[in-house]
C-alpha cells in the first residue's frame, strides 16, 4: 500500500536540505511520466516512485491521469494494480483509432488536475506535482502565497523553464531512476550432465 513511505530520497535540488513534507498528495501526469521512462530507458516501478515522492512526510493520496486504450487488457491489467495498490486512477478514453504515444500525450487532464490539487491543497501540507506541462505554472504560482508546499518531479530536459521556476521544489527524473527503475531478474540455465 502507499502509505507511510520512508525510503530514502535522492535529493536533486541544488540549494535545498530535506525538509518534512508533513501530509502530501500526489498529481501524476502519466504521459510525462511513460515519456520520461521511455527516454530514460527504464519501466517504473510504481512503489519505488511513490517512496522516492513522499520519504519525509504521511501520504494522503496519489491520483493517477492517464489516456486509457479499453481494448489493451494489458493496460486494463496494470490499471487495476494501481487502482489496488492506493492510487487514484482518473481516466480519459482515447478517441482516435491510433493508439500511439502522441495519441496518449494529446489527452489533456489540466483541468481535473488543477481541481483535484485547489481541492486537495486544503488538507495537505505539500503538493506534489508530477509533469512537465507549462501550463501548470500558473497553478503552482497560485500556492506561493498560501501555506501549501509544491514539488515539481519530471524529467527536466522536456520541461517547461517556466514551470521550473514556480515550484517550492524540483527534482529531475534522471537524477533517481536507478531508484524508481524495475529490477528484472534474468535466469541463466545451467547444463547438467550425467556423472
Amino acid at each position: 500500500m502507499l502509505h507511510n513511505n520512508t525510503a530514502p530520497f535522492q535529493d536533486l535540488s541544488a540549494h535545498s536540505t530535506k525538509q518534512h513534507q508533513g501530509r502530501v498528495t500526489v498529481f501524476i501526469d502519466a504521459a510525462h511520466v511513460f515519456y520520461a521512462a521511455s527516454t530514460l530507458g527504464i519501466e517504473i516501478d510504481y512503489s519505488k516512485l511513490i517512496a522516492q515522492l513522499v520519504p519525509q512526510g504521511q501520504l494522503l493520496r496519489a491520483y493517477f491521469y492517464t489516456g486509457v486504450d479499453p481494448n489493451n487488457a494489458k493496460q486494463q491489467g496494470f490499471l487495476l494494480w494501481m487502482r489496488r495498490n492506493g492510487y487514484r486512477v482518473i481516466t480519459k478514453e482515447i478517441t482516435t483509432k491510433e493508439t500511439s504515444d502522441t495519441a496518449y500525450r494529446s489527452i489533456d487532464f489540466c483541468v481535473e488536475i488543477t481541481t483535484d490539487m485547489i481541492t486537495q491543497a486544503a488538507f495537505s501540507d505539500t503538493v506534489v506535482l508530477v509533469s512537465g506541462d507549462g501550463r501548470f505554472a500558473h497553478l503552482l504560482s497560485h500556492f506561493a502565497h498560501s501555506s501549501t508546499r509544491t514539488e515539481l518531479v519530471s524529467l527536466q530536459s522536456i520541461t517547461s523553464e517556466k514551470l521550473l521556476s514556480e515550484a517550492d521544489k524540483t527534482t529531475d527524473f534522471a537524477g533517481f531512476k536507478g531508484a524508481i527503475a524495475k529490477r528484472h531478474i534474468t535466469y541463466k540455465r545451467t547444463r547438467f550432465s550425467a556423472a
